[in-house]
This record gives structure tokens, sequence and C-alpha cells, in this order.
């Protein structure tokens, strides 16, 4: 008698599952998900990309150290590729949105006044390879692995950075242009 109960529970379980697939594939083949980027996304659509996005990020990213002392040398470099490539898209410091951050779809993070929620190499992974459906390209044909690290230690360090003061002010690194006298 258990045995029967226990079939028909799973059978129904799992026709409840493959119906609202075919539901849910029906739904996108008619055109009825929003895709138009001026609108904010269903509460549903942002959580779970956002849990998928964070997920394979940390399953590909793994733990790997900085293979780069924190030195100010190198901090300060990172701010300046910072400003140089990243500041138009994540802002400067107290400055707000970048000029094209706020336009994206989904909007790019706010890097220079919120600390990132990614570990170190987790941001280096993302800067190297981009996020796919997103503006955000992937660097690493451009940046050297090197110069990438810079970055993702800089963003981790920012608030403890002895640039903080300066970047905070709007001078220092994070307003020097990579050509200029240090």
């Amino acid at each position: 008698m258990r045995k029967p109960f226990i079939q028909g529970v799973l059978t129904g379980v799992a026709a409840i599952v493959v119906g609202g697939a075919m539901i849910a594939l029906l739904v996108m083949k008619l055109g009825a998900v929003p895709v138009n980027a001026d609108r904010q996304p269903p509460a549903l659509e942002a959580r779970l990309f956002g849990m998928a996005l964070h997920a394979s990020v940390a399953r590909y990213a793994g733990a790997q150290p900085n293979p780069l002392p924190a030195t100010d040398e190198n901090l300060s470099a990172g701010a300046e590729i910072y400003a140089e490539m990243c500041a138009k898209c994540h802002g400067k410091p107290n400055a707000g949105p970048g000029v094209y951050g706020a336009s994206f779809y989904p909007p790019a993070p706010l890097l220079a006044d919120h600390p990132s929620e990614y570990a170190e190499a987790e941001l280096f992974w993302i800067v190297k390879h981009g996020i796919r459906n997103t503006a955000m390209p992937a660097w690493g044909r451009q940046l050297s692995d090197e110069n990438i690290w810079q970055v993702a230690a800089f963003l981790k360090r920012r608030d403890s950075s002895p640039m903080n003061n300066q970047s905070r002010t709007g001078e220092g690194a994070m307003n020097r242009r990579p050509d200029d006298k240090k």
C-alpha cells in the first residue's frame, strides 16, 4: 500500500516539474518574456541571474591567491589601470556611476564607492573573462594577467590602501593618467 502511494507522489511531482518547464518554454516561445533594457527585470529573473552568476564565477575562478604582493606600487598601478580602463563604466570615487555604466543592462556595479562582494580571485576571473549578456567585456586580450591582478588587488584593498585618502578627495592615482608622473 505504501509503495503505490510513494510512486504516485513521485509521478505527480515529476508531472508538475515537466508541466511547469513546458509552460515556461511556451511563454518564452510566444515572446511573453519582456527583454527591454529600459525596465527593471522581474524579481525572479534578477534573483536567478544573480544566483547563476555568483555560482559560476565562484566555480571557475577558484581560490587562487594573487601572485603579486599588495605593495604600494602594485596598488597604485591597479588604481591607474582602473582609472583608465574601468572608471567610465564603474565610476570614480564620490562621483556616482560612470558615463556608460548607468546605461548598461544590468547597470555596471559602482566599484569605486562600494566594495565588491567577490573575492580577489573572482574579480581577476571576471575582468579577464568578462560576463556574457552584460556589458562586461573580457579584458584578457588587452591587459596582462599582472595588470588584471593589480586591478583586483586595488579593488579589494581600496579602502585600506595608502591611496584611499587621496582618491576620496579627488586627487592621487585614481585621477592620474598612466603617463603622468607620480
